[in-house]
């Protein structure tokens, strides 16, 4: 799906519209957080920020912005009891 836009003044910024059609097919809603890149050949690459499933760490700390930390996995040896894991 090719469409074209341009490029107008909005406030004492520049913007675009996206056509509705666009959205849609890239699952864009209203207040979407979107990422902007521009390659080597000065292309602009809009992505979409995904959202962590609920109950996932991820969801957890989405909103975390604290100091980063560091885990490390620990070798505890075989399991000695009726440990599960």
């Amino acid at each position: 799906m090719n469409e074209t836009t341009m490029v107008s003044k909005w406030g004492n910024s520049k913007g675009i519209r996206i056509p509705v059609d666009i959205l849609r097919k890239a699952e864009i809603e209203l207040n979407d957080k979107l990422y902007l890149y521009v390659d080597e050949d000065k292309r602009i690459i809009l992505t979409k920020k995904s959202v962590p499933k609920k109950g996932t760490l991820e969801y957890l700390f989405k909103d975390y912005t604290g100091e980063p930390f560091l885990t490390e996995l620990i070798n505890l040896g075989e399991p000695m009891g009726n440990e599960k894991w």
